[in-house]
């Protein structure tokens, strides 16, 4: 082991932590502010929350996994762990990658003029390209299973050396690097043309304004996530390509490159939270308004109960007045 290896497995004991507590305590609020009634009546949301949902499984999964590494502690180091962790840990950023494209491409069709473009963008249609999606990826993921294996003489977890092998990890480095990218650009892109074309009439403010008004910061909000999104993931993405086209030639400060850039790639999966909040008015004041409705019902629920009680008093007072009052007019006329 080098000394740059251990120097970053030994700080990883410290910035996991950190990643992890960032990342489920941010992925948790967006989950709830995208679920208020504001929100989730755009398609968009859905898959925002897809993504929310699919961090939050990852860091479950990849913060402990390096926090043990940190204590020399590996649960790869096995036939199952091996072929377990690398498909599980290549799946779930597969699969939101995957939803980042499918929100780009719902914010193109809600911007698009066309009627029969602009019907694409549905809550029904979200949830199934979200189930469809989630099941396609996990299909074309699988192959993992059976190309990593635990290599005896290496110590070490490594892809086999096939033709079929290289074939499909290139698939897989143009589907996730390349052609991901591209697909997220053309839409963000397209959808940039179609907000400003459709900026430019002026129309009174109605309730379908502030609705077009809603799906234009969450367009603005897509974008710069998916702007971000590429400067945390494309670094771990070259050194993923060298590992892959010579899994033995990996040498120990390839090895911590490759862990420096996978722990610089997890700021991607809480840096959405502060995304929302500089580029979307929408989402802070739904955030505002959570947090003062909760704020708001601790406060007054002791009030209120004093309020009962006096309104009951005072209610029992007047009764009690009045039965006097009629017992007393009753004893006159007897």
């Amino acid at each position: 082991m080098s000394y740059l290896l251990a120097q970053v497995l030994q700080a990883n004991i410290y910035i996991q932590p950190l990643q992890f507590s960032l990342a489920i305590i941010t992925n948790f609020i967006n989950i709830r502010v995208l679920c208020s009634r504001v929100l989730r009546s755009s398609s968009c949301t859905h898959y925002f929350l897809a993504y929310a949902v699919f961090n939050t499984i990852y860091t479950c999964l990849i913060c402990p996994t390096l926090f043990l590494n940190g204590f020399l502690l590996d649960w790869s180091n096995d036939r199952i762990g091996c072929k377990m962790q690398s498909s599980i840990l290549f799946l779930i950023p597969f699969q939101a990658n995957l939803m980042l494209i499918l929100a780009s491409f719902d914010r193109y069709c809600s911007s698009s003029k066309s009627r029969r473009v602009h019907s694409r963008s549905t809550i029904r249609t979200a949830r199934i390209n979200i189930i469809s999606g989630t099941i396609l990826s996990t299909i074309y993921m699988s192959p993992m299973l059976i190309i990593y294996e635990w290599n005896q003489s290496n110590h070490r977890c490594i892809p086999r050396t096939h033709l079929l092998t290289k074939l499909y990890t290139f698939s897989q480095v143009f589907l996730y690097y390349t052609l991901s990218p591209f697909l997220m650009f053309l839409f963000g892109i397209s959808t940039i043309n179609n907000i400003r074309r459709q900026s430019i009439r002026a129309t009174p403010l109605t309730s379908s304004m502030r609705r077009r008004r809603t799906e234009g910061q969450l367009a603005r909000m897509l974008i710069l996530q998916i702007v971000v999104h590429l400067i945390f993931v494309l670094p771990y993405g070259v050194i993923y390509c060298m590992i892959s086209i010579d899994p033995l030639g990996q040498t120990p400060t390839i090895a911590a490159v490759r862990n420096i850039f996978l722990t610089w790639q997890q700021c991607d999966y809480f840096v959405s939270f502060f995304l929302y909040i500089c580029s979307g008015s929408v989402y802070r004041r739904e955030l505002l308004r959570i947090l003062t409705f909760k704020n708001t019902r601790n406060i007054s629920t002791p009030s209120f109960a004093r309020s009962r009680k006096d309104t009951f008093r005072d209610t029992s007072l007047i009764t009690t007045t009045t039965q006097s009052a009629n017992d007393a007019i009753n004893n006159v006329f007897v």
